[in-house]
């Protein structure tokens, strides 16, 4: 049956199913068929519903079809993946294009509708090069990891910059473009760097600047002078002064004199001049991309940024950065390696956190332990294989935060020993002493980085919240009522989208696939964050002390077991997060013979 057959097919069943006569169908098609003369005659409902179920299913399979081929062509089986080669290595790279184009447009007025119409290009663009281009050899694992966290982070980057209709404001601005400071720098109050407001001139001191004024005489901004009071001849400028007499500027008589209004000396209004230099647009895109964070901008308000403890003199800053950086770097190197030789766990594609499946030989020999070994053998292995795959998750869990601070440290040295910046604007520590930790609500909110806090928020967090709260409204108008569970939503859906996000982002490692033991470990964190709030609300007592330590340990390290055997399958032991020429950890302190892997 024809797709114009089913059209009529319907119209008649329609027009039977409200008492109406049939429409007339003729125009559709011509001459009339047997199939049109069918429907004329009301066909019981019964054989009606049975084609139209059928049709509906025919035509829902064909979009689904259509939407996968689009979602594969975006995001292609892992088998029909592009090896990334010297040849190809510039498409991963290609989607800072667009996502530079939005973050110079977020921070520009009237500049909502071109971010809209760019947001799909940006998406396209960064799940194509993140998913659709893989690092064959597996050494280089971990990059393809980092493709797709960097690809679903971008990807938030751009929803966000689409959907905020004003752009991106910094602390204390009304509309976009006003402050140039830096945003950190307006945190700290201290002098920008000159990296950080490239093509943008300092506020120049009055006394030391020529005045230009509007043609009502009102003064709109300063532009310098060479000499100060003094003329390019050596005689003195005439000075510009308020009406308390206080110097406020020299009229540059070499110059073409601006109009001038007597009554509007007094009236002066200090600005920042803007220049036209050719890099300016982009070191506004890199500084809102690289505010993850959110510090010194509105969307950062309310997070908490732990306490800086080391001194913030430039020299005494940057060597006690650049100590933190090796420090950090030879800790995910120790760590790497010993996992690596440990036997059992990685073992080849069979390895396993979970490695010890009998009792060690000295447990027997031992006069003290012998005897329980022998009445309980069963649940002393369960206790040691747990225990051992506590250990390893725990040396990973270090691992991850040594690596984010490696990173960051290096990134504080490069900019602020290369490019100029403030100590006081790096000032800020990725983590806060995790292993501190009295709650759930206090690692997770606290304690742990916040760099994908926005992202999350972007991408569960706030739409859980609108559709929780618009749900609570058509039952109540109670404000109070609709507010707490706009905020229930707020933290289900923000855990929600990070078991999304930890889960999508491991699909380019390996063989491919999801981790769905990533999605629900992380979901799952949402639910035990709000069971902190019940017991708290019922109680009236805050989860804390050691009980609520042993609380956090458990719940955070329970769950993550699983993800971490997860995990090392597909990162297998051959990768390696650091390279060979980088370390002798791997060779030196703990060498790695690959013969014994492999047989």
């Amino acid at each position: 049956m024809t797709f114009v057959s089913h059209i009529k097919l319907w119209a008649s069943w329609s027009c039977c199913a409200f008492g109406e006569s049939s429409p007339n169908l003729e125009p559709l098609r011509h001459p009339p068929t047997a199939a049109v003369s069918q429907t004329r005659a009301c066909i019981p409902d019964k054989i009606l519903m049975r084609e139209f179920h059928s049709t509906f299913w025919s035509y829902a399979t064909d979009v689904q079809i259509v939407a996968q081929h689009i979602w594969h062509s975006l995001i292609p089986y892992p088998e029909y993946r592009i090896p990334v080669t010297r040849y190809t290595i510039h498409n991963v790279f290609f989607p800072l294009i667009p996502l530079l184009m939005m973050g110079y447009l977020v921070r520009r007025p009237n500049t909502h509708i071109h971010r809209i119409a760019l947001m799909p290009i940006a998406i396209w663009a960064t799940l194509r090069a993140s998913f659709g281009y893989v690092w064959v050899d597996e050494f280089y694992s971990p990059y393809n990891f980092g493709q797709g966290l960097f690809g679903l982070a971008s990807v938030g980057k751009a929803i966000e910059y689409a959907c905020v209709k004003e752009g991106r404001l910094k602390v204390g601005e009304s509309t976009v473009g006003q402050a140039d400071l830096p945003a950190v720098d307006a945190v700290t109050a201290k002098k920008p760097s000159v990296a950080s407001t490239l093509g943008v001139n300092k506020t120049l001191s009055p006394v030391d600047a020529r005045v230009i004024r509007s043609p009502s005489g009102v003064t709109l901004q300063y532009l310098p002078l060479s000499n100060g009071g003094l003329s390019p001849t050596g005689e003195p400028r005439t000075a510009v002064r308020s009406p308390s007499g206080v110097t406020l500027a020299f009229r540059d008589t070499t110059r073409p004199a601006s109009p001038t209004s007597k009554k509007a000396v007094g009236k002066t209004i200090s600005k920042t001049v803007r220049t036209s230099h050719p890099l300016r647009g982009l070191a506004d895109a890199l500084e809102v991309i690289g505010s993850v964070r959110g510090i010194g901008w509105e969307f950062g308000k309310g997070l908490y940024v732990a306490p800086e403890t080391r001194p913030l003199d430039r020299r005494s800053f940057l060597l006690s950065y650049l100590q933190f950086f090796i420090l950090s770097f030879l800790t995910l190197d120790f760590i790497e390696s010993m996992l690596k030789v440990l036997p059992g766990f990685s073992d080849g594609y069979r390895g396993s956190i979970f490695f010890v499946q009998a009792l060690p030989s000295f447990l027997s020999r031992n006069p003290t332990l012998s005897p329980f070994v022998k009445e309980y053998p069963t649940e002393i292995l369960l206790v040691l294989r747990y225990l051992v795959s506590t250990g390893i998750t725990f040396a990973i869990g270090f691992g991850v935060i040594a690596g984010f601070n490696m990173v960051y440290s290096l990134l504080t040295v490069f900019c602020v020993g290369v490019l100029g910046h403030n100590p006081e604007s790096w000032a800020f520590p990725l983590f806060d002493h995790p292993w501190r930790a009295t709650s759930l609500a206090d690692f997770w909110g606290r304690r742990w980085h916040q760099t994908l806090r926005q992202t999350f928020f972007i991408f569960g967090g706030y739409p859980l919240q609108y559709i929780l709260s618009a749900i609570t409204g058509i039952f109540t108008s109670n404000e109070k009522t609709k507010r707490n569970i706009g905020r229930m939503g707020l933290v289900l859906g923000t855990f929600t989208a990070s078991g999304l996000f930890h889960g999508f982002a491991i699909y380019p490692m390996g063989k491919g696939g999801i981790s769905s033991t990533g999605i629900i470990y992380f979901a799952s964190q949402g639910v035990f964050v709000l069971v902190e709030r019940g017991w708290s609300y019922i109680t009236g007592k805050k989860v804390g002390g050691v009980l609520g330590r042993l609380w956090a340990y458990s719940i955070v390290i329970i769950g993550l077991e699983p993800c971490s055997m997860y995990c090392f399958a597909r990162f297998k032991w051959r990768t390696q997060l650091i390279s060979s020429q980088l370390t002798s950890g791997h060779q030196e302190a703990l060498p790695l013979d690959s013969s014994s892997h492999l047989s």
